[in-house]
């Protein structure tokens, strides 16, 4: 018969597989999110450095039309703005729920290994315990025979 610890192999591995897909989904999660945000930084640096840039030309002085063309890029690049935020926020919500999801693998993984060890020390005591059955038979069978 085979032993509990080696009937909870196939199970060891099968929460090793869901642990390592869940590490993988959770670190291409946390990767989206950071270029997610990297993008969103650049973003309104861009806005800020235009807005720079055209308070210096209109310290000049800038016609009508240059500065409704100026607003209305700057409009769109707030929009943009906005728009990246929120995705921003939806990656990280996701990543959450992918730390979450590792997180219970991982515990799930941990609890089949405890288990698995506390069935191997539970095998070696009672291989222990045989053994020092047997020794006392042969003992006692050796006691009888003389």
């Amino acid at each position: 018969m085979l032993k509990k610890s080696k009937r909870l192999g196939p199970v060891k591995q099968i929460a090793e597989n869901n642990e390592t897909a869940a590490a993988m989904k959770m670190n291409q999660s946390l990767q989206a999110q950071q270029e997610s945000l990297a993008q969103l930084e650049k973003l309104k640096e861009y806005r800020n450095d235009y807005t720079v840039q055209f308070k210096t030309k209109g310290q000049v002085g800038v016609s009508a039309s240059r500065l409704r063309e100026y607003q209305e890029f700057v409009q769109k690049l707030d929009q943009a703005i906005e728009e990246h935020t929120k995705t921003v926020q939806s990656l990280q919500e996701k990543l959450g729920q992918h730390q979450q999801a590792f997180k219970k693998t991982n515990s799930r993984k941990k609890v089949v290994e405890k288990l698995i060890e506390k069935s191997k020390q539970h095998e070696l005591r009672e291989t222990g315990r045989l053994e020092q059955n047997e020794s006392d038979d042969r003992m006692v069978k050796g006691f009888e025979l003389d």
